[in-house]
């Protein structure tokens, strides 16, 4: 009797390949799933990772000068500092989005049936360990991954 043995699942930080797909995680959570069956073209690229960008810093921008008004009125206006210390809480998150934007990672930018879709490496992901894990992945699996690197 015969098995055939498929090979084991490849992982690259927090990038899971699979026979059944391939995953984003962080920590034990899956952020985004591709079915192998979905999965189209895998381009490897470097770059400003976010789905979204013109949104999520328009989104950014606008709670960040909410939250550089709260800072203002908190110093210039001694009432209640309780709308204020509100709208400062606006502009760290709105910090946050804009450095979320415009931060460069390496990811696998898929093609799917349903649009574009990246799965971002973690921060600590080398350039080598990630040609590493592609030449794997295109020796284990069906993926084709093409890469396309500017120098970082």
């Amino acid at each position: 009797m015969e098995t055939k043995q498929e090979p084991s699942v490849l992982k690259c930080h927090n990038i899971i390949v699979s026979a059944k797909g391939m995953t984003e995680t962080h920590g034990t959570k899956i952020i985004i799933f591709v079915p192998a069956a979905e999965a189209g073209q895998v381009v490897l690229k470097f770059g400003r990772a976010e789905h979204r960008p013109a949104l999520s810093l328009s989104i950014g921008i606008i709670m960040a000068l909410i939250g550089l008004f709260g800072l203002v009125e908190f110093f210039i206006v001694p009432r209640g500092y309780r709308y204020e210390l509100g709208m400062m809480t606006f502009g760290v998150i709105g910090g946050s989005l804009i450095f979320d934007t415009l931060k460069q990672r390496y990811f696998l930018e898929v093609d799917r049936k349903s649009g574009i879709c990246r799965l971002v490496f973690s921060k600590q992901a080398q350039r080598a360990e990630i040609e590493s894990f592609c030449r794997d992945v295109r020796t284990n699996y069906q993926y084709q991954i093409e890469e396309r690197l500017s120098l970082p």
